[in-house]
């Protein structure tokens, strides 16, 4: 299994070869809770049509990455709670975007 250290440092090779964006890792790996099961979940911050970037953070490791972007993320969090609000509804605190932010190692 591997450890958060070496997940972070092979990331940050990706860090360094583009200019603009912000990795992070979040999930189990981030809480410490990763299990021979876990994959790996890579937040990133930037572009999110930058295909290259989400393919060579995967071509990093042997074991299944997902590729989250903030951007989407934040999006759709945005989409939810105006939604939300619309109905009368509680704003979710935990949403996937939320709860990554709040847990994200960032390099």
């Amino acid at each position: 299994m591997l450890s958060l250290d070496s997940i972070i440092d092979k990331l940050r090779t990706v860090y360094d070869s583009y200019e603009g964006i912000r990795i992070g890792v979040a999930g189990s790996y981030a809480l410490d809770t990763a299990t021979e099961e876990s994959d790996i979940d890579v937040v990133v911050e930037g572009d999110s049509t930058r295909i290259d970037i989400a393919e060579k953070i995967k071509e990093l490791f042997s074991i299944p990455v997902d590729v989250l972007w903030v951007s989407l993320l934040r999006q759709e969090d945005e989409e939810l709670d105006i939604f939300a609000a619309k109905m009368g509804l509680p704003i979710n605190k935990d949403s996937v975007y939320k709860t990554i932010m709040r847990e994200a190692i960032w390099i």
